[in-house]
């Protein structure tokens, strides 16, 4: 993921859906966040699980898997078991079009 990729249509994400794309191979969840679009690995760091089927609670979210909460804006750990960070993606915004870039 060298550059920003187009993943979506601004108009399309919505703080009440969490939408999984594919960006260069790399499953990311895309949602809106206090009004801007944001964009977070979709598997949890501790055992692969999706989080793009779980919900977002504020800034954090909750694998179902095995109970680990992020920090979806810094990826910060805040419970485990999982001990690293979750990837969270730079956006950019460029008319209705939503890009993601690098973590």
């Amino acid at each position: 993921m060298e550059g920003f990729s187009k993943v979506a249509q601004r108009s399309d994400i919505t703080s009440a859906e969490l939408k999984i794309v594919d960006v260069d191979g790399v499953q990311v969840v895309l949602t809106e966040l206090n009004g801007a679009p944001i964009a977070f690995a979709n598997l949890c760091t501790h055992e692969e699980c999706d989080l793009g089927y779980g919900a977002l609670d504020g800034e954090e979210i909750e694998c179902d898997c095995h109970g680990s909460i992020f920090n979806v804006l810094s990826g910060e750990v805040l419970q485990g078991p999982a001990t690293e960070r979750l990837p969270v993606f730079a956006v950019r915004v460029d008319g209705d079009d939503v890009l993601v870039g690098p973590a």
